[in-house]
Order: C-alpha cells, then structure tokens, then sequence
C-alpha cells in the first residue's frame, strides 16, 4: 500500500540556484485519454482465476 504523500516534493528545500516549482516531464502535460484508464484497470485484475 502506498501513502497519499509518496513522491510528493512537499516538504523539500529546492537548492538556490533551482526552481521551486518542479519540473513536468513531457507526457505529464497530456491527459491520460479515457480508453488508457480502462486498459490500467483491466490490467491491474488478474487472470488466473483458475488457479
């Protein structure tokens, strides 16, 4: 299980000569379309329901 603060920045001193506003990579500007949310969730169900 992971915690709602994990990989947040928050609480993190930026060094002076770096933004404090961190840095979006390229694909992080593009909302997901709604057809990869339905793919992430079938893939995260298993398969093996025989097992």
């Amino acid at each position: 299980m992971t915690s709602h603060n994990e990989g947040s920045s928050e609480g993190r001193v930026p060094a002076p000569d770096e933004s404090s506003i961190p840095e979006l990579e390229d694909d992080e500007t593009i909302a997901p379309r709604p057809e990869e949310e339905i793919a992430d969730a079938a893939r995260a169900e298993s398969d093996l329901d025989d097992a």
